[in-house]
């Protein structure tokens, strides 16, 4: 409705309502584009500063849940691919959730990971705890079987995103570490706003949905560095 709007109003003409509109309308276009403005500016800053502010804070949710949305539909209408717009999202989220995590403990976190990361003709199909797994060692099932199993973590498969939500809302995490393709984690961290979110993007190199895989070290040295503590200790 409203790029229709948009697109109407440029192509007729404000004037085509009346002069008090086309005042109205300038104005709310000027407010749009210095609120885009200022909170790229907070965003940046705060990334480059690494000191996240209240209002750093809150734009977080601005920007997961109105920003982002109008981003990605400009991006369809000037054909941007939309991964990569989804990567940079991700990416910027991440950095917001770090710098909010310092100074704070993280109790329980939960990662999350997509069915398809499990070998698609493994025989024990994995629904939801990894610990089950035989750890055969086909799949990175294992690796990250065995990262629960020494940081005694809550490490969940989700065959859905509905199952994913049912995941969260049972286990009650103060932070996720979610594995999955540019779409799903989009969806999971707008879904799951105002808990924290860390995204990390599987690699695909069968192709979607299929035998996916993830750095294994990646994950180990994330839960290091938010649950034990990492290197500077700053997270514990």
């Amino acid at each position: 409705m409203l790029l229709a709007l948009v697109w109407y109003v440029s192509f007729y003409g404000i004037g085509r309502f009346s002069d008090l509109a086309g005042i109205i309308f300038s104005l709310i276009v000027a407010l749009f584009g210095i609120f885009l403005g200022v909170s790229t500016l907070i965003i940046v800053l705060t990334v480059v500063s690494g000191k996240q502010t209240r209002l750093a804070k809150r734009m977080r949710g601005l920007v997961t849940r109105f920003l982002f949305p109008v981003v990605l539909k400009v991006a369809k209408i000037l054909k941007i691919d939309k991964d990569k717009i989804i990567r940079s999202f991700v990416a910027v989220n991440n950095e917001l959730v770090m710098e909010s995590l310092l100074g704070k403990k993280v109790r329980k976190p939960l990662v999350l990971l997509p069915h398809c990361i499990q070998l698609e003709d493994c025989e024990l199909k994995i629904t939801r705890d990894i610990k089950v797994c035989k750890k055969c060692g086909k799949c990175d099932i294992k690796g990250l079987a065995n990262i629960a199993e020494k940081y005694n973590l809550i490490m969940s498969v989700a065959t859905c995103g509905t199952i994913a939500r049912r995941i969260v809302k049972e286990t009650k995490p103060d932070l996720i570490i979610a594995v999955a393709c540019e779409r799903d984690l989009l969806s999971g961290i707008q879904d799951t706003y105002p808990l924290p979110v860390i995204g990390v993007l599987n690699e695909r190199p069968f192709g979607d949905c299929l035998n996916t895989k993830v750095n294994i070290n990646t994950i180990e040295e994330l839960i290091k560095r938010i649950y034990i503590g990492g290197k500077d200790g700053k997270h514990s």
